[in-house]
């Protein structure tokens, strides 16, 4: 299936040990390095060279996964997925393979050898490399076969180019709006070559960025001020994201602190008001970063390249700090919103993750689009993975900061310790670390204690569990256990001498908890998501039976317990207690929650990660995203629980139709009453664009069933949202025709409407009169 796709600036993560990271290097900024706010110079700036990270990831290479629950994404990646993208680029799709897929393949190529695949890549290599022109788009590229090969096929022309953009800056210095990717390249380019001027390049785009002269100025591309000014994550929440890690890395390299200061407190604005639960970013229609608290469930963007760049970001933050809080953003990511993005046959995707769906068949995965730029940097990020596993700091710490059966060999101290963990994580929190080496060693070993197991949802305050835990880590080295409590980094530091056939055993508490947000996420106001360890869980439409995702009312009280679900591949899921908000009567029903990561790949229907724990009164927040305004007490006699009003107006001027014809009915005028009369509407008035047709034509975000409501439903809309001040209706004055149609017939000629700007009052008035239309829904 081929969806549309809106063109916007391609954004790649880049792949975890493809080339050597590591964290901020020490040293202090001078204080005249921070740019001008009008013009800036490329070289001018005095920094030291070779500064690097202190800490650098084990290579994704140098990691063996066994494990059962990752390894078999990787070699999926490897076996279908790579190839599949490759074949979309070879039919014309795309642009080309290029990129992320060319990338992916060259890594994935390493682990997972593959002769076709291979003469593929050298083919397409040579092509590069006869055709290199001016830019930078290739420097990622041409570091990454040169890190992994020692071949300069590709590196020689990007070193060509950076010498002509180098050589462009400095005659002519033109201005720029963009940087976050063009840096990034640069920085890629200049890792392999530590050539001085490909750093001063990376810089240089961060520099002229949101300055008076550059083009194209706005929030939505980041460039509204100069970077070192800015402190919220806004706009294009993949190229923000991007803009960060550049200037992380800028900073670690440089050793410009204002650098990576600015990084981190863009990404705090995250953490700490912007960052969804299941680890995604981004949550309106134009792909960027919304208000902050502003987190709606079936209107969420999370868009996995966004994700993949934040895993990106956090891994590397980690690595100039040695801080496991950016670990925690890392891990949660990972688990949900990353693997969301692509399903379990290996073949379809996800731009789009949403945390509710109605089921209207937009939450269908799909196979190609018309611009693709998720895909390749999930192919990507998959066969770079295990190098996010284990990192080493000075030459004897080594850190362990995901749990999954796996073996590394590290050098510490002129010696080689290896190591073999047996997990069974995210299912058991159980894990063991055996030693292997043929002469003692002394290092210390650095193990992570997730946020999640230390009663912490995410760094920030964003999100906190709503019940206690009893369980903690224990962590014991050969059947003795040592002191589990966590460094305020994060980590348990065993250091030791290491002796062939030790034994660390690491135990996790993953019980299934409830989580709540900062009542200021309004979507999210009186709703639990559930979680265990880092895997949160949905409810999704085949394990409800007859049960509405969105209508579910999940009680605090009743434990919650687990279950080994063969026909999900053996994964671990959660039963809970529910009821029905839309019946009431109907008495507690057992449901069966899966991992969010795993949902829409068993056809379209309701799905939801946060769940009611009350029933709705009026002002909430209603499963449409609109508001509640009515709460039926004769809900069992007249199949429905609730009045939503919807989110938006449908016009701010329509006609109520069929003026001077007497419709049929259409004269009801209780609470109750608007649905039967604008079905008699429709059936009486054939007119294009009336309020009824407005409303029955309506679809917000999937859901539909919307009607013109009754008099007394419009006047309980107003007393109850309006009146209250619960929702904003932008009210002008009365100038601004304030007032809004009821689906109430009065005469032949005259219907009823309710003056919003004038205490809702009600009045009647021509049909052919335009006034303002917003409908609402019973459930």
């Amino acid at each position: 299936m081929a969806i549309p796709r809106r063109a916007f600036l391609k954004a790649t993560s880049a792949a975890a040990g493809a080339a050597a990271f590591a964290g901020l290097g020490s040293g202090r900024a001078e204080a005249d390095q921070t740019p001008g706010a009008t013009s800036v110079r490329i070289g001018e700036a005095r920094y030291p060279a070779g500064r690097d990270f202190a800490i650098q990831p084990q290579r994704y290479s140098a990691v063996t996964l066994t494990d059962g629950f990752w390894k078999p994404k990787v070699d999926r990646n490897a076996s279908v997925t790579i190839p599949f993208e490759v074949q979309k680029r070879a039919d014309g799709g795309g642009r080309g393979f290029s990129g992320g897929v060319l990338e992916a393949a060259m890594l994935s190529l390493q682990t997972h050898p593959n002769p076709t695949l291979q003469a593929q890549v050298e083919t397409r290599v040579r092509a590069m490399a006869q055709a290199a022109g001016p830019g930078n788009g290739n420097f990622e590229i041409a570091a990454t076969w040169f890190t992994l090969t020692g071949r300069r096929d590709l590196l020689d022309p990007a070193i060509k180019s950076a010498a002509a953009l180098y050589d462009d800056f400095v005659s002519r210095n033109p201005p720029f709006s963009g940087g976050e990717r063009d840096a990034l390249n640069c920085v890629q380019l200049y890792r392999v070559t530590r050539d001085r001027r490909h750093l001063d390049l990376a810089k240089h785009y961060l520099d002229i960025r949101g300055l008076e002269n550059s083009t194209n100025r706005s929030r939505h591309n980041q460039s509204y001020k100069p970077v070192l000014e800015q402190r919220e994550a806004v706009g294009h929440a993949v190229n923000c994201v991007t803009l960060m890690l550049s200037l992380l890395d800028v900073g670690v390299l440089t050793g410009l602190k204002a650098y990576s200061a600015a990084a981190e407190q863009m990404w705090t604005d995250i953490v700490e008001r912007k960052l969804y639960v299941t680890g995604g970013v981004g949550t309106t229609g134009n792909e960027g970063f919304g208000e902050p608290y502003s987190l709606p469930n079936l209107s969420a963007y999370a868009e996995t390249c966004a994700v993949l760049m934040l895993i990106t970001l956090n891994h590397r933050l980690f690595l100039a700090t040695g801080d496991s809080k950016y670990i925690d953003v890392m891990e949660r990511g990972m688990y949900n919103n990353a693997l969301s993005g692509v399903s379990t046959s290996g073949d379809r995707f996800f731009y789009v993750n949403r945390l509710a769906s109605a089921g209207d068949g937009r939450d269908e995965r799909w196979q190609r689009a018309s611009l693709e730029c998720c895909p390749p940097n999930l192919v990507r990020f998959l066969a770079s993975m295990p190098g996010f596993v284990y990192a080493q700091g000075t030459a004897r710490d080594i850190y362990v900061n995901l749990y999954l059966s796996s073996e590394t060999t590290f050098a510490v101290g002129g010696e080689t310790l290896a190591l073999s963990v047996k997990s069974g994580m995210p299912w058991d929190g159980t894990s063991t670390i055996t030693t292997s080496t043929t002469a003692d060693v002394r290092g210390a070993i650095k193990l992570r204690i997730p946020g999640w197991a230390r009663n912490e949802v995410a760094p920030g305050g964003l999100y906190r569990y709503a019940d206690a835990s009893k369980g903690q880590a224990v962590v014991a080295v050969n059947g003795s256990r040592v002191d589990a409590s966590a460094s305020k980094l994060g980590y348990v530091t065993l250091d030791r001498v290491w002796k062939n056939g030790d034994v660390i055993t690491v135990e996790l508490p993953v019980a299934p908890r409830r989580v709540v947000a900062d009542p200021r996420v309004k979507d999210a106001r009186d709703r639990v998501a559930i979680e265990r360890g880092p895997v949160v869980y949905c409810a999704e439409w085949p394990d409800l039976g007859a049960a509405k995702a969105l209508d579910l009312l999940i009680d605090p009280a009743p434990a919650l317990s687990t279950a080994s679900e063969p026909a999900l591949g053996g994964v671990t899921v959660i039963r809970a207690e529910t009821r029905s908000l839309a019946n009431p009567v109907a008495g507690p029903a057992a449901i069966t929650l899966v991992p969010y990561h795993l949902w829409a790949n068993r056809g379209a229907g309701e799905m939801s990660v946060w769940h009611r724990t009350r029933e709705f009164a009026p002002g909430d927040i209603g499963p449409a995203g609109g508001f509640i305004f009515y709460v039926n007490p004769n809900a069992a006699a007249d199949g429905w629980r609730y009045l939503e009003a919807a989110p938006f107006d449908q016009s701010s001027g329509a006609k109520w139709g069929c003026f001077r014809r007497t419709i049929d009915g259409a004269r009801g005028t209780a609470v109750g009453t608007g649905r039967q009369n604008t079905r008699d509407m429709l059936a009486a008035c054939t007119e294009a664009g009336t309020a009824a047709r407005l409303c029955a034509d309506l679809d917000v975000r999937g859901i539909g069933g919307w009607f013109l409501p009754s008099r007394d439903e419009l006047l309980m809309m107003y007393r109850q949202l309006k009146a209250t001040g619960a929702v904003d209706f932008g009210d002008r004055g009365v100038s601004d025709n304030f007032s809004y149609w009821a689906s109430s017939q009065q005469t032949t000629d005259m219907a009823a409407h309710i003056d919003f700007a004038d205490l809702g009052r009600a009045h009647f008035d021509d049909k052919d009169f335009p006034r303002r239309v917003r409908a609402i829904r019973a459930f």
